[in-house]
């Protein structure tokens, strides 16, 4: 029997893998959901500055009075790159059987499994690449993101966030006379000042979650009502991308958003510090996006490099008798209005 293996060709691994849904990533479907694929390498990346003045008055009949451009400032980053495989065995492909499943399949049955398996593995890397670019989200909202790793890559890639957008509660929320709803006043004002935004989300991390909570203040003010007519999320449940809703508190929702990810080594890191609230601008005013770099593969368009979000293909290896799954994506969360985020430690 000739199996057929349109499902190993690039064209067709490729298309799989830009289809794969992946809920999961809180961060970057609530604030990175806008989307561009670019045709290079590098990114050349403007920030929006100003749009604060005022327009001049000229007297009737005079000359119109030339005036500046909203303020930009360009920057050009190599974008990142995630280049990941594994291997499928004929064992697996061929004979592997999942629970549930018959011991002696059809021909019919043997292909299907065969198509099964080739999609759990593309679904593995996704979920790999998913939790890397909800990752980069979580740093953009920093000002900043880093990343290093022995032998493999380091990189840090810093946006012209104002100095004054990391700052430090004082007093801290779970100290004596702390004030949650005085900080949020003076993040809403920061933001509005430097961008002319309004806040609409804050995101809590684990000890900033639990400070808030014990707050006498938040507790005679928390708002736990549905925050939308009609919207399924309630106060206590978990959205499907796993935050926390907590309620509305001088008028910004409050998600407490404690997820971890295991980094190279195995060790769990927090996407949200634990001790932070991140003040941010959802919507398509804030600006953000997430961009794809170019992938150059010889295999790909007769050789030209591909612009699309991912890419992925397989080859065979002779001896074992491997054929390796590749997916390739070059993904960078960047804030167009870096000043529309506060970042405010807020437990001890």
């Amino acid at each position: 029997m000739a199996y057929s293996v349109d499902e190993l060709k690039w064209q067709t691994l490729t298309a799989m893998v830009n289809e794969i849904k992946l809920p999961q990533s809180f961060l970057k479907n609530r604030l990175f959901a806008a989307e561009r694929t670019l045709s290079t390498e590098t990114a050349e990346i403007g920030y929006f500055t100003g749009g604060r003045k005022m327009a001049p008055m000229v007297r009737v009949n005079g000359e119109a009075v030339m005036v500046e451009g909203l303020g930009k400032k360009f920057a050009t980053v190599s974008m990142p790159n995630i280049r990941i495989k594994r291997p499928m065995t004929p064992s697996e492909l061929f004979f592997g059987r999942q629970p549930g499943t018959v011991i002696f399949p059809s021909t019919g049955e043997q292909l299907s499994a065969i198509q099964q398996a080739i999609a759990r593995d593309a679904k593995h890397l996704m979920d790999l690449i998913e939790n890397r670019e909800e990752w980069m989200a979580a740093m953009a909202l920093r000002g900043e993101i880093t990343y290093s790793v022995s032998d493999q890559e380091v990189f840090t890639i810093t946006f012209p966030r104002q100095a004054s957008h990391s700052v430090t509660a004082s007093p801290l929320w779970d100290a004596s006379g702390g004030d949650p709803a005085s900080d949020f006043l003076a993040a809403k004002r920061l933001v509005n000042k430097d961008t002319g935004l309004v806040l609409s989300d804050v995101y809590l991390g684990s000890d900033a979650s639990a400070a808030f909570l014990a707050n006498p203040k938040v507790q005679s003010m928390l708002d736990t009502r549905n925050y939308e007519v009609g919207n399924v999320t309630r106060v206590g449940d978990f959205s499907a991308q796993g935050a926390l809703y907590l309620g509305r508190f001088s008028g910004i929702r409050v998600w407490e958003y404690s997820r971890q990810v295991l980094k190279e080594d195995g060790s769990a890191v927090d996407l949200i510090r634990p001790k932070y609230a991140e003040f941010v601008v959802e919507g398509p005013s804030n600006r953000f996006e997430t961009l794809y770099g170019a992938i150059p593969d010889f295999e790909a368009l007769e050789g030209r490099k591909f612009v699309g979000k991912r890419f992925s293909k397989s080859w065979m290896e002779k001896d074992p008798s491997v054929r390796q799954l590749l997916v390739h994506t070059r993904p960078l969360c960047v804030p167009i209005l870096p000043d529309s985020t506060v970042s405010m430690e807020v437990a001890s």
